[in-house]
């Protein structure tokens, strides 16, 4: 059974008439009838009947041609991903990170817009433990997270720190924190609704730490897996969040919630983890401009095993 075979009863059925679907295709009418006869042959009935105004389709014919125009359009769809295949690049690096990493990690990516013509990059954003998972499954090239404590941190993979961000806190505009203005002591904020992200690891350990030195046993609110969510909810007046300075300014010059520094200052450390394992040269070169950054001076790499 041959695609253009398929295409031609298609074709004769759509438009009710040999003559009709020769002119769509561009294909002479006994060319088209013969191909018909062939399939029809191969399947042991008759998909159409001649009449004095065209053709018609048979009963099998329209059971067969509904799933036969489902599978066409399957296959013209994979026609279509291979024409677009053709013209990516030849090289693909996937990387993992944390929410609210965009507006530092972006710049680092594509500095000046500048991006490698044969290289594509994916990005996909997720929770630490997400990425750590993939890391190690080998689905992800490079993940960036906060900085982790050793122990948490999976063997097998390379870690190198990048960059530190300072912490902000995000109010409901019409809150009385918000009002106050800052720097925020943090103090101050021991009976307010918090809301985390995840409490265990990464950027939501990072906070609840820095609230335990502070002495504070939080009153959390919720706890969700990403800073988009989070700051939905503190916009919707349901809580106050720290966030990554740069996290939230957007939200923040629309009016939806008020961005507050605070004190003392708290800053989170970024690091970039990798499988050990070897990349192609272009994801290499990728990797030393990413973790070197600006200021051209990206320390060394740090391999983590479990003993």
């Amino acid at each position: 059974m041959e695609l253009r075979q398929i295409r031609y009863v298609l074709a004769v059925a759509k438009e009710g008439s040999f003559t009709r679907a020769s002119q769509r295709l561009n294909v002479s009418q006994s060319a088209i009838s013969e191909q018909v006869k062939l399939l029809e042959g191969r399947l042991g009935f008759p998909l159409l009947v001649r009449t004095g105004r065209g053709a018609e389709m048979t009963e099998k014919g329209r059971v067969f041609l509904h799933e036969a125009e489902r599978i066409a359009t399957d296959i013209m769809h994979l026609e279509e991903i291979g024409r677009n295949l053709r013209s990516v690049a030849v090289d693909k690096v996937n990387i993992g990170m944390i929410s609210g990493l965009a507006n530092a990690l972006v710049p680092r990516l594509f500095p000046d817009g500048d991006w490698p013509a044969n290289m594509q990059v994916e990005i996909r954003t997720a929770p630490t433990r997400v990425i750590f998972d993939e890391l190690f499954k080998g689905r992800l090239d490079l993940g960036f997270a906060v900085a982790m404590d050793p122990d948490l941190i999976p063997s097998g993979l390379t870690v190198r720190t990048l960059f530190d961000v300072d912490l902000v806190l995000i109010s409901p505009t019409g809150s009385a924190v918000a009002k106050g203005g800052g720097p925020l002591d943090l103090t101050s904020i021991a009976e307010e609704p918090i809301i985390m992200s995840e409490l265990s690891v990464g950027y939501g350990l990072t906070v609840m730490k820095l609230f335990g030195e502070l002495g504070i046993s939080p009153r959390i609110q919720a706890v969700v897996d990403n800073i988009e969510t989070i700051k939905v909810m503190v916009g919707s007046g349901l809580g106050h969040a720290l966030v990554p300075a740069g996290a939230a300014d957007q939200e923040a010059e629309l009016g939806l919630f008020k961005i507050l520094p605070i004190a003392p200052p708290h800053a989170i450390t970024i690091e970039c983890y990798r499988p050990r394992v070897g990349l192609s040269r272009h994801k290499e070169l990728l990797y030393e401009r990413i973790v070197a950054g600006p200021d051209q001076d990206g320390g060394q790499d740090r391999d983590h095993d479990k003993v």
